[in-house]
């Protein structure tokens, strides 16, 4: 038996998640503002900069930093941000890399890959490394619209 994945996919502008393209996507939930969320925004024509929100947990299930648009949000407990010409970069105080999103232009649009691996507030894996794209676990919405 064959099985078939679907996606939306942008024109213009996607992230690789699970090995598919999607224009958006967000896993967790931004409100209330204590637990973890990532939100992969849309990125509309006209425009190639990827659109990184995010509340970050650390393996103890506490938040220890939070990104708006790509920014880290202060206090960030020692967590470095770094400008690429394709992206950006979040290392850890011990300089490990936190999160990197990067995105590459095509002819006809943009792909941003992200590498990053994420529990949430009770431990659980929710975001891992999968080859150039990311595997995202648990209660999720891939397919976000511009």
């Amino acid at each position: 038996m064959i099985r078939y994945r679907e996606s939306l996919i942008s024109a213009h502008h996607n992230y690789l998640v699970n090995e598919m393209p999607t224009p958006g996507f967000v896993i967790g939930a931004p409100e209330p503002a204590t637990g973890f969320y990532f939100l992969a925004d849309p990125v509309y024509p006209g425009e190639s900069t990827a659109r990184i929100s995010a509340r970050i947990a650390d393996e103890n299930g506490g938040i220890v930093m939070e990104v708006a648009w790509n920014r880290l949000v202060p206090p960030h407990r020692g967590h470095v941000h770094q400008f690429l010409p394709d992206g950006f970069r979040i290392l850890s105080p011990s300089g490990e890399p936190v999160l990197e999103v990067r995105t590459r232009a095509y002819t006809n649009g943009f792909l941003t890959c992200i590498s990053a691996e994420f529990r949430d507030e009770k431990g659980i894996l929710r975001m891992a490394r999968l080859g150039e794209s990311v595997q995202v676990h648990g209660a999720r919405h891939l397919s976000l619209k511009a």
